[in-house]
Protein backbone atom coordinates (compact mmCIF):
# COMPACT_ATOMS: atom_id res chain seq x y z
CA UNK A 1 0.00 0.00 0.00
CA UNK A 2 2.81 2.38 0.87
CA UNK A 3 4.58 1.62 -2.40
CA UNK A 4 1.40 2.28 -4.37
CA UNK A 5 0.89 5.56 -2.55
CA UNK A 6 4.48 6.64 -3.21
CA UNK A 7 4.23 5.65 -6.89
CA UNK A 8 0.98 7.61 -7.22
CA UNK A 9 2.58 10.70 -5.66
CA UNK A 10 5.61 10.42 -7.94
CA UNK A 11 3.38 10.21 -11.03
CA UNK A 12 1.36 13.23 -9.84
CA UNK A 13 4.56 15.15 -9.17
CA UNK A 14 5.96 14.40 -12.65
CA UNK A 15 2.68 15.45 -14.31
CA UNK A 16 2.59 18.67 -12.29
CA UNK A 17 6.18 19.46 -13.30
CA UNK A 18 5.40 18.84 -16.98
CA UNK A 19 2.33 21.08 -16.71
CA UNK A 20 4.43 23.77 -15.04
CA UNK A 21 6.99 23.59 -17.85
CA UNK A 22 4.23 24.04 -20.46
CA UNK A 23 2.86 27.04 -18.57
CA UNK A 24 6.33 28.60 -18.47
CA UNK A 25 6.71 27.99 -22.21
CA UNK A 26 3.35 29.68 -22.87
CA UNK A 27 4.44 32.67 -20.78
CA UNK A 28 7.79 32.84 -22.56
CA UNK A 29 6.07 32.91 -25.95
CA UNK A 30 3.70 35.79 -25.03
CA UNK A 31 5.82 38.44 -26.82
CA UNK A 32 5.10 36.60 -30.09
CA UNK A 33 1.37 36.61 -29.37
CA UNK A 34 1.26 40.34 -28.56
CA UNK A 35 3.75 41.56 -31.16
CA UNK A 36 2.86 44.98 -32.66
CA UNK A 37 -0.06 45.27 -30.20
CA UNK A 38 -2.13 42.74 -32.16
CA UNK A 39 -2.83 39.08 -31.58
CA UNK A 40 -0.83 36.54 -33.62
CA UNK A 41 -2.28 33.22 -32.52
CA UNK A 42 -0.77 31.13 -35.30
CA UNK A 43 2.72 32.51 -34.63
CA UNK A 44 2.14 32.01 -30.91
CA UNK A 45 1.39 28.30 -31.26
CA UNK A 46 4.31 27.92 -33.66
CA UNK A 47 6.59 29.53 -31.05
CA UNK A 48 5.26 27.17 -28.34
CA UNK A 49 5.88 24.17 -30.58
CA UNK A 50 9.37 25.40 -31.45
CA UNK A 51 10.20 25.89 -27.76
CA UNK A 52 9.02 22.37 -26.89
CA UNK A 53 11.10 20.91 -29.71
CA UNK A 54 14.03 23.07 -28.61
CA UNK A 55 13.87 21.69 -25.07
CA UNK A 56 13.87 18.13 -26.42
CA UNK A 57 16.73 18.78 -28.87
CA UNK A 58 18.47 21.38 -26.71
CA UNK A 59 21.05 22.32 -29.38
CA UNK A 60 18.48 24.54 -31.14
CA UNK A 61 18.13 27.02 -28.25
CA UNK A 62 20.27 30.17 -28.21
CA UNK A 63 21.38 32.59 -25.50
CA UNK A 64 21.11 35.79 -27.52
CA UNK A 65 19.91 34.66 -30.93
CA UNK A 66 23.44 33.63 -31.95
CA UNK A 67 25.36 31.74 -29.27
CA UNK A 68 24.12 28.31 -28.08
CA UNK A 69 22.26 28.32 -24.76
CA UNK A 70 23.77 25.11 -23.43
CA UNK A 71 25.95 24.51 -21.46
CA UNK A 72 26.47 28.23 -20.71
CA UNK A 73 23.13 28.50 -18.93
CA UNK A 74 24.12 25.73 -16.50
CA UNK A 75 27.34 27.55 -15.53
CA UNK A 76 25.41 30.75 -14.87
CA UNK A 77 22.76 28.83 -12.94
CA UNK A 78 25.35 27.20 -10.67
CA UNK A 79 27.09 30.52 -9.98
CA UNK A 80 23.82 32.28 -9.16
CA UNK A 81 22.59 29.45 -6.94
CA UNK A 82 25.89 29.46 -5.03
CA UNK A 83 25.48 33.14 -4.21
CA UNK A 84 21.76 32.78 -3.51
CA UNK A 85 22.20 29.71 -1.30
CA UNK A 86 25.03 31.25 0.74
CA UNK A 87 23.05 34.48 1.06
CA UNK A 88 20.01 32.62 2.41
CA UNK A 89 22.15 30.81 4.99
CA UNK A 90 23.86 34.07 5.98
CA UNK A 91 20.57 35.94 6.28
CA UNK A 92 19.02 33.19 8.41
CA UNK A 93 22.11 33.07 10.65
CA UNK A 94 22.10 36.86 11.15
CA UNK A 95 18.37 36.86 11.88
CA UNK A 96 18.61 33.93 14.28
CA UNK A 97 21.50 35.43 16.25
CA UNK A 98 19.81 38.83 16.55
CA UNK A 99 16.47 37.30 17.56
CA UNK A 100 17.93 34.78 19.99
CA UNK A 101 20.17 37.27 21.78
CA UNK A 102 17.34 39.80 21.92
CA UNK A 103 14.97 37.37 23.65
CA UNK A 104 17.68 36.15 26.03
CA UNK A 105 19.10 39.53 27.09
CA UNK A 106 16.65 42.25 25.96
CA UNK A 107 13.27 40.52 26.13
CA UNK A 108 11.55 43.50 27.78
CA UNK A 109 12.80 45.87 25.04
CA UNK A 110 11.83 43.71 22.05
CA UNK A 111 9.53 46.47 20.77
CA UNK A 112 12.57 48.72 20.35
CA UNK A 113 14.12 46.08 18.08
CA UNK A 114 10.90 45.92 16.05
CA UNK A 115 10.99 49.68 15.50
CA UNK A 116 14.64 49.53 14.43
CA UNK A 117 13.82 46.75 11.97
CA UNK A 118 11.01 48.85 10.49
CA UNK A 119 13.47 51.71 9.96
CA UNK A 120 16.05 49.38 8.40
CA UNK A 121 13.47 47.88 6.03
CA UNK A 122 12.62 51.38 4.81
CA UNK A 123 16.07 51.65 3.18
CA UNK A 124 15.77 50.52 -0.48
CA UNK A 125 17.92 47.55 -1.47
CA UNK A 126 19.43 49.54 -4.33
CA UNK A 127 20.56 52.31 -1.99
CA UNK A 128 22.05 49.78 0.42
CA UNK A 129 24.05 48.10 -2.38
CA UNK A 130 25.36 51.42 -3.72
CA UNK A 131 26.35 52.62 -0.24
CA UNK A 132 28.10 49.30 0.37
CA UNK A 133 30.10 49.63 -2.84
CA UNK A 134 30.91 53.26 -2.03
CA UNK A 135 32.10 52.32 1.48
CA UNK A 136 34.48 49.67 0.11
CA UNK A 137 35.88 52.13 -2.45
CA UNK A 138 36.38 54.85 0.19
CA UNK A 139 38.17 52.43 2.53
CA UNK A 140 40.44 51.38 -0.33
CA UNK A 141 41.26 55.01 -1.18
CA UNK A 142 41.98 55.94 2.44
CA UNK A 143 43.91 52.87 3.56
CA UNK A 144 44.89 50.98 0.39
CA UNK A 145 43.20 47.87 1.83
CA UNK A 146 40.98 46.03 -0.63
CA UNK A 147 38.23 44.50 1.48
CA UNK A 148 36.30 42.97 -1.41
CA UNK A 149 35.88 43.11 -5.17
CA UNK A 150 33.40 45.84 -6.06
CA UNK A 151 32.76 44.91 -9.71
CA UNK A 152 33.41 41.65 -11.55
CA UNK A 153 36.00 42.34 -14.26
CA UNK A 154 39.15 40.26 -13.94
CA UNK A 155 38.06 38.56 -10.73
CA UNK A 156 34.50 37.76 -9.72
CA UNK A 157 32.80 39.70 -6.98
CA UNK A 158 31.49 37.31 -4.33
CA UNK A 159 31.56 38.77 -0.82
CA UNK A 160 29.69 42.00 -1.57
CA UNK A 161 26.92 40.28 -3.59
CA UNK A 162 26.33 37.90 -0.69
CA UNK A 163 26.18 40.78 1.79
CA UNK A 164 23.92 42.77 -0.54
CA UNK A 165 21.48 39.87 -0.76
CA UNK A 166 21.59 38.64 2.83
CA UNK A 167 21.54 41.79 4.97
CA UNK A 168 18.31 43.44 3.65
CA UNK A 169 16.31 40.20 3.80
CA UNK A 170 17.70 39.40 7.27
CA UNK A 171 15.57 42.25 8.64
CA UNK A 172 12.43 40.59 7.32
CA UNK A 173 13.49 37.16 8.61
CA UNK A 174 14.20 38.67 12.04
CA UNK A 175 10.72 40.18 12.10
CA UNK A 176 9.19 36.81 11.18
CA UNK A 177 11.29 35.07 13.85
CA UNK A 178 10.10 37.51 16.51
CA UNK A 179 6.47 37.16 15.41
CA UNK A 180 6.50 33.36 15.60
CA UNK A 181 8.32 33.29 18.94
CA UNK A 182 5.91 35.81 20.49
CA UNK A 183 2.94 33.77 19.26
CA UNK A 184 4.45 30.60 20.69
CA UNK A 185 5.16 32.24 24.05
CA UNK A 186 1.45 33.04 24.44
CA UNK A 187 0.37 29.39 24.25
CA UNK A 188 -0.89 27.52 27.28
CA UNK A 189 1.92 24.98 27.49
CA UNK A 190 4.45 27.83 27.82
CA UNK A 191 2.54 29.27 30.80
CA UNK A 192 2.45 25.78 32.30
CA UNK A 193 6.19 25.38 31.82
CA UNK A 194 6.79 28.75 33.52
CA UNK A 195 4.54 27.70 36.40
CA UNK A 196 6.69 24.60 36.87
CA UNK A 197 9.72 26.83 37.37
CA UNK A 198 11.49 26.13 34.07
CA UNK A 199 13.87 28.87 33.01
CA UNK A 200 13.09 31.04 30.01
CA UNK A 201 16.24 29.94 28.18
CA UNK A 202 15.26 26.28 28.62
CA UNK A 203 11.74 26.94 27.32
CA UNK A 204 13.10 28.90 24.37
CA UNK A 205 15.72 26.33 23.40
CA UNK A 206 13.79 23.11 23.97
CA UNK A 207 10.21 24.01 23.12
CA UNK A 208 9.78 27.31 21.29
CA UNK A 209 12.51 27.07 18.64
CA UNK A 210 11.48 23.54 17.74
CA UNK A 211 7.81 24.41 17.40
CA UNK A 212 8.30 27.47 15.19
CA UNK A 213 10.37 25.57 12.61
CA UNK A 214 7.36 24.70 10.46
CA UNK A 215 6.08 28.27 10.51
CA UNK A 216 9.49 29.58 9.46
CA UNK A 217 9.63 27.09 6.59
CA UNK A 218 6.26 28.41 5.42
CA UNK A 219 7.78 31.90 5.20
CA UNK A 220 10.75 30.62 3.18
CA UNK A 221 8.85 31.00 -0.11
CA UNK A 222 8.52 34.74 0.41
CA UNK A 223 12.17 34.94 1.42
CA UNK A 224 13.33 33.03 -1.65
CA UNK A 225 11.34 34.99 -4.22
CA UNK A 226 12.29 38.32 -2.62
CA UNK A 227 15.98 37.46 -2.78
CA UNK A 228 15.59 36.19 -6.33
CA UNK A 229 14.24 39.55 -7.48
CA UNK A 230 17.14 41.35 -5.77
CA UNK A 231 19.57 38.98 -7.46
CA UNK A 232 18.84 40.60 -10.84
CA UNK A 233 19.84 44.01 -9.43
CA UNK A 234 22.99 42.46 -7.94
CA UNK A 235 23.89 40.90 -11.30
CA UNK A 236 23.85 44.29 -13.00
CA UNK A 237 25.44 46.42 -10.25
CA UNK A 238 28.33 43.99 -9.75
CA UNK A 239 28.66 43.24 -13.49
CA UNK A 240 28.03 39.53 -12.92
CA UNK A 241 27.03 37.15 -15.68
CA UNK A 242 24.39 35.48 -13.56
CA UNK A 243 21.31 33.51 -14.48
CA UNK A 244 18.85 36.37 -13.95
CA UNK A 245 20.85 38.66 -16.23
CA UNK A 246 20.88 35.99 -18.94
CA UNK A 247 17.13 35.45 -18.63
CA UNK A 248 16.28 38.98 -19.80
CA UNK A 249 18.21 38.58 -23.08
CA UNK A 250 15.61 36.47 -24.88
CA UNK A 251 12.74 33.96 -24.67
CA UNK A 252 14.97 30.86 -24.75
CA UNK A 253 17.09 31.73 -21.68
CA UNK A 254 13.99 33.11 -19.94
CA UNK A 255 12.04 29.85 -20.24
CA UNK A 256 15.02 27.60 -19.45
CA UNK A 257 16.02 29.83 -16.53
CA UNK A 258 12.47 29.70 -15.11
CA UNK A 259 12.50 25.91 -15.41
CA UNK A 260 15.89 25.64 -13.68
CA UNK A 261 14.67 27.83 -10.83
CA UNK A 262 11.10 26.61 -10.46
CA UNK A 263 11.36 22.82 -10.80
CA UNK A 264 13.99 22.09 -8.08
CA UNK A 265 12.29 24.31 -5.52
CA UNK A 266 8.85 23.03 -6.44
CA UNK A 267 10.05 19.45 -5.92
CA UNK A 268 11.60 20.44 -2.59
CA UNK A 269 8.45 22.08 -1.24
CA UNK A 270 6.07 19.40 -2.51
CA UNK A 271 8.24 16.64 -1.04
CA UNK A 272 8.39 18.45 2.30
CA UNK A 273 4.61 18.96 2.32
CA UNK A 274 3.96 15.28 1.62
CA UNK A 275 6.45 14.10 4.25
CA UNK A 276 5.09 16.47 6.90
CA UNK A 277 1.50 15.52 6.05
CA UNK A 278 2.28 11.79 6.32
CA UNK A 279 4.11 12.39 9.58
CA UNK A 280 1.18 14.28 11.13
CA UNK A 281 -1.23 11.65 9.85
CA UNK A 282 0.79 8.77 11.32
CA UNK A 283 1.28 10.55 14.64
CA UNK A 284 -2.48 10.89 15.22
Amino acid sequence: MNLKRIAKKVVILVLQCLLAVEVLICIGALPVLLKDLTFHFSDYFIAIKAMNLGLISYDQLTLDGKNPLFPVIFDRYIESMKILGLSILTACFIAFVITYLSFIFFRKKINVLKNLIELAEAVPDLMFILLLQLAVIMIYKKTGIKIATVVSIREKAFLLPVISLSVPISFYITKVFIHHIEEELEKQYIHLAKAKGLSFSYILNIHVLRNIAEGMFGSSKTIFWTMLSTLLVVDYLFNMNGLLRAMVTGPDPFVVGCILIFIPFYLLYRTYEWISFDYRKDSK
